[in-house]
């Protein structure tokens, strides 16, 4: 899919970063978070297509639907979201893997823990908007363990399992 070089910015209004993890080894939590800033370059360059990506996400906008759960990943236990307002992405390089699908690789950071990561980015399309503004739609996938980033406070019945964070970006 023929994608236009530029800048792109994350568009607040349509982007969140949403996540999938274990919770009591057999049920799930679903949540987003929110709040969620950040740009990258379009290339021309047929090897690569994605450049300076970069993302920050603010931690205290996590949201799952039940408040106190909320509270709890704000807090030290988890997120400690003030010590560590945010979480941060910065791509280092991209390729192309399929037609649509493209793979980056960048660091993650959460609580000042930064580890490499691979996002799969699939390209949706793109279209210009009323403004001549040319819109690009995005999913990006990744799974991490959270125990990479210290995130497994208390949940030693569920050691190594693995979350996945979504990220749909127009």
């Amino acid at each position: 899919m023929r994608v236009p070089p530029g800048v792109y910015r994350l568009d607040p209004a349509h982007t969140f970063a949403e996540f999938r993890v274990m919770h009591l080894v057999v049920g799930r939590v679903d949540g987003r978070f929110n709040a969620i800033e950040g740009e990258f370059v379009v290339v021309e360059e047929s090897e690569q297509l994605f450049d300076r990506v970069s993302a920050r996400v603010e931690a205290a906008s996590v949201d799952t639907k039940v408040a106190a759960r909320d509270e709890d990943l704000r807090s030290p236990r988890f997120f400690d979201v003030t010590n560590y307002p945010a979480l941060g992405f910065r791509g280092v390089d991209s390729q192309r893997s399929d037609d649509s699908v493209w793979v980056v690789n960048g660091d993650l950071t959460i609580r000042d823990v930064t580890r490499p990561i691979t996002l799969e980015v699939v390209v949706q399309g793109s279209a210009v908007d009323a403004h001549g503004n040319t819109k690009i739609g995005l999913t990006a996938t990744t799974a991490l363990a959270r125990s990479e980033f210290d995130l497994t406070t208390e949940l030693l019945q569920e050691p190594g399992r693995t979350g996945v964070l979504e990220s749909p970006t127009p």
